[in-house]
Protein backbone atom coordinates (compact mmCIF):
# COMPACT_ATOMS: atom_id res chain seq x y z
CA UNK A 1 0.00 0.00 0.00
CA UNK A 2 0.99 3.37 -0.85
CA UNK A 3 1.48 6.09 1.59
CA UNK A 4 1.51 9.69 1.43
CA UNK A 5 4.32 11.98 3.67
CA UNK A 6 3.16 14.23 5.53
CA UNK A 7 3.11 17.85 4.81
CA UNK A 8 1.83 20.58 6.89
CA UNK A 9 0.98 22.88 3.80
CA UNK A 10 -1.51 19.85 2.75
CA UNK A 11 -3.05 18.13 5.38
CA UNK A 12 -6.28 16.22 4.59
CA UNK A 13 -9.73 16.96 6.65
CA UNK A 14 -9.54 15.09 10.06
CA UNK A 15 -12.54 13.15 11.54
CA UNK A 16 -13.47 14.16 15.21
CA UNK A 17 -11.61 11.99 17.93
CA UNK A 18 -12.50 8.66 19.23
CA UNK A 19 -12.25 9.22 22.89
CA UNK A 20 -11.80 4.94 23.85
CA UNK A 21 -9.33 3.11 25.91
CA UNK A 22 -8.37 3.61 29.69
CA UNK A 23 -4.72 4.30 28.18
CA UNK A 24 -5.19 6.39 25.82
CA UNK A 25 -8.07 8.44 27.97
CA UNK A 26 -5.11 8.75 30.78
CA UNK A 27 -2.47 10.12 28.22
CA UNK A 28 -5.10 12.73 27.29
CA UNK A 29 -5.39 14.15 30.56
CA UNK A 30 -1.39 15.22 29.98
CA UNK A 31 -0.71 18.51 28.11
CA UNK A 32 -1.73 18.66 24.94
CA UNK A 33 0.95 19.88 22.18
CA UNK A 34 -0.84 20.95 19.18
CA UNK A 35 0.40 20.55 15.78
CA UNK A 36 2.88 23.86 14.55
CA UNK A 37 4.27 25.45 12.17
CA UNK A 38 7.68 24.93 11.98
CA UNK A 39 10.00 27.92 14.16
CA UNK A 40 13.37 25.97 13.30
CA UNK A 41 13.92 25.51 17.96
CA UNK A 42 15.05 22.26 18.35
CA UNK A 43 16.45 20.76 21.69
CA UNK A 44 19.33 21.98 23.76
CA UNK A 45 20.21 18.14 24.29
CA UNK A 46 20.13 17.14 20.48
CA UNK A 47 22.27 19.95 19.61
CA UNK A 48 25.18 19.30 22.21
CA UNK A 49 25.02 15.33 21.91
CA UNK A 50 28.29 15.13 19.92
CA UNK A 51 31.33 18.04 19.68
CA UNK A 52 32.51 18.66 16.96
CA UNK A 53 35.78 17.11 17.76
CA UNK A 54 33.69 13.64 17.83
CA UNK A 55 31.31 14.87 14.98
CA UNK A 56 34.49 14.29 12.87
CA UNK A 57 34.77 10.77 13.37
CA UNK A 58 31.19 10.61 13.28
CA UNK A 59 29.69 7.48 10.97
CA UNK A 60 26.02 7.70 9.83
CA UNK A 61 25.52 3.65 10.31
CA UNK A 62 26.38 4.40 14.07
CA UNK A 63 23.12 6.22 14.47
CA UNK A 64 19.16 4.16 13.37
CA UNK A 65 18.01 7.14 11.41
CA UNK A 66 18.62 8.87 8.09
CA UNK A 67 16.96 11.63 5.45
CA UNK A 68 14.27 8.74 5.35
CA UNK A 69 13.21 7.59 8.81
CA UNK A 70 13.86 7.16 12.64
CA UNK A 71 14.37 3.79 13.99
CA UNK A 72 14.85 4.34 17.83
CA UNK A 73 15.81 1.13 19.40
CA UNK A 74 15.83 -0.60 23.01
CA UNK A 75 17.11 -3.71 24.81
CA UNK A 76 14.90 -6.63 24.26
CA UNK A 77 13.29 -8.07 27.76
CA UNK A 78 16.27 -9.51 29.89
CA UNK A 79 18.43 -6.14 28.61
CA UNK A 80 15.65 -4.29 30.56
CA UNK A 81 15.60 -6.15 33.45
CA UNK A 82 19.59 -5.39 33.46
CA UNK A 83 19.45 -1.63 33.10
CA UNK A 84 16.57 -1.74 35.53
CA UNK A 85 18.92 -3.68 38.33
CA UNK A 86 21.63 -1.37 37.54
CA UNK A 87 19.68 1.67 37.88
CA UNK A 88 18.99 0.80 40.96
CA UNK A 89 22.10 -0.30 41.82
CA UNK A 90 23.38 3.11 40.90
CA UNK A 91 20.98 4.63 43.31
CA UNK A 92 22.38 2.23 46.17
CA UNK A 93 25.78 3.15 46.05
CA UNK A 94 25.89 6.76 45.77
CA UNK A 95 22.65 7.59 48.21
CA UNK A 96 21.20 5.04 50.40
CA UNK A 97 24.49 2.76 50.79
CA UNK A 98 26.67 5.79 52.08
CA UNK A 99 23.72 7.05 54.20
CA UNK A 100 23.23 3.67 56.04
CA UNK A 101 26.82 3.74 56.85
CA UNK A 102 26.61 7.36 58.63
CA UNK A 103 23.24 5.46 60.47
CA UNK A 104 25.23 2.88 61.00
CA UNK A 105 28.42 5.55 62.74
CA UNK A 106 26.07 7.89 64.39
CA UNK A 107 24.85 4.43 66.02
CA UNK A 108 27.74 3.55 67.33
CA UNK A 109 28.45 6.77 68.79
CA UNK A 110 24.97 7.40 70.89
CA UNK A 111 24.12 4.03 71.59
CA UNK A 112 25.89 1.46 73.25
CA UNK A 113 25.27 -1.65 70.77
CA UNK A 114 27.81 -3.95 71.07
CA UNK A 115 31.09 -3.72 68.46
CA UNK A 116 30.43 -7.19 66.83
CA UNK A 117 27.22 -6.30 66.00
CA UNK A 118 28.65 -2.71 64.72
CA UNK A 119 30.97 -4.35 62.77
CA UNK A 120 28.85 -7.00 60.88
CA UNK A 121 27.09 -4.00 59.83
CA UNK A 122 29.80 -2.62 59.03
CA UNK A 123 30.78 -5.36 57.15
CA UNK A 124 27.47 -6.57 55.39
CA UNK A 125 26.61 -2.78 54.54
CA UNK A 126 29.99 -2.79 52.54
CA UNK A 127 29.47 -5.85 50.79
CA UNK A 128 26.63 -4.39 49.20
CA UNK A 129 27.84 -1.26 48.50
CA UNK A 130 30.70 -2.88 46.55
CA UNK A 131 28.39 -5.51 44.67
CA UNK A 132 25.76 -2.54 43.65
CA UNK A 133 29.32 -0.52 42.14
CA UNK A 134 30.02 -3.64 40.36
CA UNK A 135 26.55 -3.96 39.31
CA UNK A 136 26.61 -0.56 38.04
CA UNK A 137 29.36 0.18 36.10
CA UNK A 138 28.89 -3.36 34.74
CA UNK A 139 26.10 -1.86 32.55
CA UNK A 140 28.27 1.00 31.76
CA UNK A 141 31.07 -1.36 30.05
CA UNK A 142 28.35 -3.57 28.75
CA UNK A 143 25.41 -1.69 27.88
CA UNK A 144 26.82 -0.38 24.45
CA UNK A 145 27.39 -4.34 23.80
CA UNK A 146 23.81 -5.55 24.28
CA UNK A 147 21.93 -6.03 21.37
CA UNK A 148 18.77 -3.93 20.25
CA UNK A 149 15.20 -4.37 18.89
CA UNK A 150 13.26 -1.65 17.13
CA UNK A 151 10.76 0.58 19.77
CA UNK A 152 9.23 2.50 17.24
CA UNK A 153 9.81 4.09 13.75
CA UNK A 154 8.97 7.76 12.55
CA UNK A 155 9.33 8.02 8.64
CA UNK A 156 9.54 10.83 6.49
CA UNK A 157 9.27 9.11 3.31
CA UNK A 158 6.19 7.45 3.70
CA UNK A 159 4.97 9.57 6.87
CA UNK A 160 3.86 6.68 9.05
CA UNK A 161 4.70 6.12 12.50
CA UNK A 162 4.71 2.55 13.63
CA UNK A 163 5.12 0.98 16.95
CA UNK A 164 7.26 -2.30 17.86
CA UNK A 165 6.06 -4.67 20.33
CA UNK A 166 6.90 -8.12 22.09
CA UNK A 167 9.23 -9.81 20.02
CA UNK A 168 9.66 -7.25 17.32
CA UNK A 169 6.33 -7.49 16.27
CA UNK A 170 4.70 -4.50 15.50
CA UNK A 171 1.65 -3.24 17.17
CA UNK A 172 0.38 -0.36 14.99
CA UNK A 173 1.32 1.77 12.07
CA UNK A 174 -0.46 4.74 11.07
CA UNK A 175 -0.08 7.95 9.43
CA UNK A 176 1.57 10.71 11.68
CA UNK A 177 -1.19 13.49 11.11
CA UNK A 178 -3.29 10.91 13.40
CA UNK A 179 -1.36 11.44 16.00
CA UNK A 180 -1.93 13.23 18.97
CA UNK A 181 0.86 14.73 21.03
CA UNK A 182 0.75 14.76 24.52
CA UNK A 183 2.94 15.36 27.73
CA UNK A 184 2.70 13.73 30.73
CA UNK A 185 4.25 13.58 34.17
CA UNK A 186 4.62 11.51 36.99
CA UNK A 187 6.80 11.73 40.27
CA UNK A 188 10.45 10.16 40.68
CA UNK A 189 11.55 8.27 43.67
CA UNK A 190 13.32 11.41 44.50
CA UNK A 191 10.49 14.15 44.58
CA UNK A 192 11.08 15.25 41.10
CA UNK A 193 8.75 15.60 38.20
CA UNK A 194 9.27 12.96 35.54
CA UNK A 195 8.51 14.07 31.67
CA UNK A 196 7.46 11.85 29.01
CA UNK A 197 6.32 12.84 25.98
CA UNK A 198 3.81 10.50 23.98
CA UNK A 199 2.25 10.11 20.23
CA UNK A 200 -1.26 9.35 20.74
CA UNK A 201 -3.43 7.98 18.06
CA UNK A 202 -6.67 9.79 17.55
CA UNK A 203 -8.98 6.78 16.99
CA UNK A 204 -8.00 3.92 18.37
CA UNK A 205 -7.76 2.74 22.19
CA UNK A 206 -4.51 1.20 22.02
CA UNK A 207 -2.55 0.79 25.72
CA UNK A 208 0.56 2.24 24.15
CA UNK A 209 1.20 5.30 22.99
CA UNK A 210 5.07 5.90 21.10
CA UNK A 211 7.30 7.22 23.27
CA UNK A 212 9.12 10.29 20.97
CA UNK A 213 10.06 11.93 24.68
CA UNK A 214 12.89 9.35 24.70
CA UNK A 215 14.91 11.55 22.62
CA UNK A 216 15.81 14.23 25.51
CA UNK A 217 14.95 11.26 28.50
CA UNK A 218 15.75 13.05 31.62
CA UNK A 219 15.10 16.17 30.91
CA UNK A 220 12.82 18.51 33.05
CA UNK A 221 12.44 21.71 31.15
CA UNK A 222 9.19 22.06 29.75
CA UNK A 223 10.59 24.23 26.84
CA UNK A 224 12.91 21.20 25.48
CA UNK A 225 9.56 18.92 25.15
CA UNK A 226 8.08 21.64 23.25
CA UNK A 227 11.16 22.46 21.37
CA UNK A 228 11.53 18.54 20.44
CA UNK A 229 7.60 17.88 19.47
CA UNK A 230 8.59 21.08 17.21
CA UNK A 231 11.81 19.02 15.89
CA UNK A 232 9.62 16.06 15.32
CA UNK A 233 7.16 17.79 13.13
CA UNK A 234 9.82 19.47 10.92
CA UNK A 235 11.45 15.90 10.23
CA UNK A 236 8.32 14.42 9.58
CA UNK A 237 6.99 17.27 7.13
CA UNK A 238 8.62 16.99 3.68
CA UNK A 239 7.80 19.86 3.17
CA UNK A 240 10.42 21.85 5.48
CA UNK A 241 14.09 21.33 5.54
CA UNK A 242 15.34 18.39 7.64
CA UNK A 243 15.98 19.96 11.48
CA UNK A 244 19.49 21.57 11.72
CA UNK A 245 21.39 19.46 14.21
CA UNK A 246 24.54 18.28 13.56
CA UNK A 247 23.52 14.71 13.66
CA UNK A 248 21.78 15.42 10.86
CA UNK A 249 24.89 17.40 8.76
CA UNK A 250 25.58 13.92 6.60
CA UNK A 251 22.44 13.59 4.98
CA UNK A 252 21.19 17.02 4.39
CA UNK A 253 22.25 17.10 0.67
CA UNK A 254 19.82 13.75 0.09
CA UNK A 255 16.75 15.79 1.38
CA UNK A 256 15.11 17.86 -1.50
CA UNK A 257 13.46 20.52 0.40
CA UNK A 258 16.94 20.39 2.89
CA UNK A 259 18.94 21.33 -0.35
CA UNK A 260 16.76 23.91 -0.96
CA UNK A 261 16.33 25.53 1.94
CA UNK A 262 20.05 25.36 2.52
CA UNK A 263 20.71 26.65 -1.18
CA UNK A 264 18.68 29.60 -0.52
CA UNK A 265 20.04 30.33 2.95
CA UNK A 266 23.45 29.74 2.24
CA UNK A 267 24.27 27.58 4.67
CA UNK A 268 27.32 25.89 4.30
CA UNK A 269 26.72 22.18 3.59
CA UNK A 270 29.83 21.44 6.31
CA UNK A 271 28.36 23.79 8.75
CA UNK A 272 28.80 21.77 11.47
CA UNK A 273 31.74 19.99 10.81
CA UNK A 274 33.76 22.81 9.50
CA UNK A 275 33.62 23.80 13.19
CA UNK A 276 36.58 23.50 16.23
CA UNK A 277 35.08 22.63 19.68
CA UNK A 278 35.39 26.19 20.66
CA UNK A 279 33.53 27.51 17.71
CA UNK A 280 31.06 24.77 18.13
CA UNK A 281 30.13 26.18 21.67
CA UNK A 282 29.82 29.73 20.44
CA UNK A 283 27.41 28.52 17.75
CA UNK A 284 25.27 26.63 20.37
CA UNK A 285 25.47 29.36 22.45
CA UNK A 286 24.02 31.51 19.73
CA UNK A 287 21.25 29.21 19.31
CA UNK A 288 20.02 28.56 22.65
CA UNK A 289 20.11 32.68 23.33
CA UNK A 290 17.85 32.97 20.51
CA UNK A 291 15.72 30.18 21.62
CA UNK A 292 15.21 31.41 24.53
CA UNK A 293 14.32 34.85 23.64
CA UNK A 294 11.34 32.94 21.42
CA UNK A 295 8.18 31.06 22.38
CA UNK A 296 9.25 27.08 22.31
CA UNK A 297 6.50 26.44 19.45
CA UNK A 298 5.69 28.10 16.30
CA UNK A 299 2.08 29.66 15.21
CA UNK A 300 -0.94 26.58 15.78
CA UNK A 301 -1.54 25.36 12.45
CA UNK A 302 -5.15 24.71 12.01
CA UNK A 303 -6.52 21.08 10.95
CA UNK A 304 -9.22 20.79 8.43
CA UNK A 305 -12.18 18.56 9.86
CA UNK A 306 -14.35 16.51 8.34
CA UNK A 307 -17.92 15.18 10.16
CA UNK A 308 -17.27 11.79 9.05
CA UNK A 309 -16.76 8.97 11.36
CA UNK A 310 -12.80 7.97 11.24
CA UNK A 311 -12.17 4.31 9.84
CA UNK A 312 -8.13 4.24 9.87
CA UNK A 313 -7.39 0.46 9.78
CA UNK A 314 -4.05 -0.77 11.48
CA UNK A 315 -1.63 -0.67 8.60
CA UNK A 316 0.57 -2.60 10.31
CA UNK A 317 0.63 -5.73 7.65
CA UNK A 318 0.93 -3.21 4.74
Amino acid sequence: MKHTPYNSQHIPPQAPANHKGFWSNMARKGVHFPFTRNNYHVPIKELVSRKSSELKIFSPTEQRYNERQIDDMTFPWWGMIYFHFASIAKVLTLYLMPLALLVCFMANILTKAPQSEVHAAYIGITCIEVLCFLLWKSFSFFGSKLPRKPLFRLSRETGMVTLHGFGNKVRFSHPFVEFDCYLTTSPTPQGFINYQLFLVHRYNGYKHGVPIGRFINGSRDLDEYQRLWNMIQAYMDVSQPLPDIPMNEPFRHKDNATVAYDKAHHRKPDFWFSMDDEAFEQAVTKIVEKQNSEPPLGEVIPIPTTDSIATTPNTASA
